[in-house]
């Protein structure tokens, strides 16, 4: 379809890239419109690792934050949070480069189609200028795909084998390479599979002493209750709200068509295609449903996760898309049917995205009552005082360093008890998501005698979160007597 329209460029390649630059200033348009922070509370904290980790060393090892996500974005977020976002974004220009090279490299056609099939993906167009870890993971997939297709099977290995530490499921990718290393009979190649794991291993020794933290310390095992579960069918649900629905259609078709070349022609290149593009694709989605309907793996049902997957996700529409283009061509005469097909195609898949989700975004849901909250504490200057809080996102709004103890901190020294520790004047900042799942109930601090309510916030349209009814509360530390105040206080012996 688009050879016409390549024939005005010297090469596709030049095509590709003035493709690739619009979408960059695109998108960055559309992070310098967008209200707020692009992404959620998760997105905050992970910025707050990067942004820190020069001045706290150890944010480099966490486990949660993910050590080689954190040690890449760290120059970027040291300009804020907007930083990590255009580190994303050039993840994401990135992979699709790194998509349309490994399409070439298999022969398809119309690859120029390529990064609007990545970036207008509904879940990418809306986060790919979070500051979430989804962006990278793909990228990661996306370098090792390319590199097993150009027979750099050693980089190949050492870029996968530290996949796992930009975000947990590279433990379902690194096999699917050892398989593919199998196939191909490159057995000295499978031992550089666990080189990100030994070098982390290793490095986390010297500061944890313990070799095996990366199991020992893993945020994710075992089961969370208050993380719930779904059904089994929730992920193909929500399909047209992450993939869209377009690719309904187009990434079965693909899936289909490469079953059908590799059982029809029986080629290596369509046993790279199984094992590269659909088992990557299916097993992390399966990996999701089975993990949200089971409740393992704490997984809370969210619709980014899936944005790992979307690089790999286009080359299989693009599979599905050429099944189907090539159907019309042989069917047509003039062969105007596919090209109108693909025009047509292409127009709804752009424009999807922006009718299912509000780009660039606008303060919804928490964000709008956490902002009102924001806004009257700096209104009143309540904010000179010393901050307690739970939730990172008030960081962004207040302006917040969380490791500048004399301005703020987060969390309640003593969650039980929380006027502990706390001094008469300062300031608790109560929401219905962090801190109730903190075990702080909105009724105990406004029955309490050390506290007096300053504001409360609710949103327009209610909602809960976690069974608890999300609102934001502001209340102030009273001056109350030392011996009332501390109710751990016994009188000795003899006092009455």
């Amino acid at each position: 379809m688009l050879k016409k329209t390549e024939k005005y460029f010297p090469e596709e390649k030049l095509a590709l890239g003035l493709i690739l630059s619009s979408l960059f200033f695109f998108f960055l348009w559309i992070l310098f419109r967008s209200e707020g922070f692009v992404g959620d509370a998760d997105s905050v904290t992970h910025y707050r690792f990067s942004r820190y980790s020069w001045q706290f060393p150890a944010f480099l090892l966490d486990h949660w934050a993910k050590p080689v996500f954190t040690l890449l974005t760290s120059p970027f977020a040291q300009f804020g949070h907007s930083g990590v976002s255009v580190f994303n974004l050039l993840s994401g220009i990135a992979s699709a480069w790194l998509v349309w090279l490994s399409a070439k490299k298999l022969g398809y056609s119309n690859r120029l189609l390529l990064p609007f099939l990545v970036f207008f993906t509904p879940i990418y167009t809306l986060l790919v200028i979070s500051g979430q870890v989804e962006v990278l993971f793909g990228l990661f997939i996306m370098a090792t795909v390319w590199l097993c297709l150009e027979k750099k099977y050693f980089w190949a290995a050492v870029v996968i084998s530290f996949s796992h530490l930009v975000r947990t499921e590279g433990i379902i990718i690194i096999p699917i390479i050892g398989l593919f290393f199998l196939v191909k009979k490159q057995y000295r190649h499978i031992p550089w599979l666990l080189t990100g794991t030994l070098t982390y291993s290793i490095i986390g020794y010297f500061h944890f002493g313990d070799f095996f933290w990366l199991i020992t310390q893993m945020p994710y095992s075992g089961k969370a209750e208050m993380y719930g579960t779904g059904s089994f069918w929730y992920y193909f649900d929500v399909w047209p709200k992450i993939f869209g629905a377009i690719n309904y259609l187009l990434i079965p078709l693909g899936i289909l068509a490469i079953m059908f070349d590799l059982l029809r022609k029986r080629e290596s290149r369509h046993l790279d295609e199984a094992i590269l593009i659909i088992l990557p694709f299916a097993l992390y989605f399966m990996a999701h449903v089975v993990m949200w309907y089971s409740g393992i793996g704490r997984s809370l049902g969210m619709y980014r996760y899936m944005i790992s997957i979307v690089p790999v996700g286009a080359l299989l529409a693009l599979r599905g898309f050429n099944t189907i283009f090539k159907s019309l061509e042989r069917l047509t005469r003039p062969k105007l049917a596919g090209y109108f097909f693909g025009v047509v195609v292409m127009a709804l898949f752009v424009s999807i995205p922006f009718q299912r989700y509000r780009i660039p975004q606008k303060l919804d849901g928490m964000n709008i009552v956490m902002k009102e909250a924001a806004d009257f504490m700096i209104h009143e200057k309540l904010n000179q005082n010393k901050l307690y809080y739970s939730d990172p996102a008030f960081e962004m709004f207040l302006d917040l360093n969380p490791f500048d103890d004399s301005k703020s901190r987060f969390r309640l020294p003593n969650s039980s008890k929380p006027h502990y520790e706390v001094k008469p004047g300062e300031i608790v900042i109560w929401e219905g998501h962090f801190m109730a799942l903190e075990g702080v109930k909105l009724e105990d601090l406004q029955n309490s005698p050390y506290y007096e309510m300053l504001g409360l916030f609710e949103p327009a349209h209610p909602f809960t979160i976690f069974e608890t009814d999300y609102k934001v509360a502001v209340f102030r530390r009273l001056d109350v007597d030392e011996n009332f105040a501390n109710d751990s206080f016994v009188p000795e012996k003899g006092e009455d």
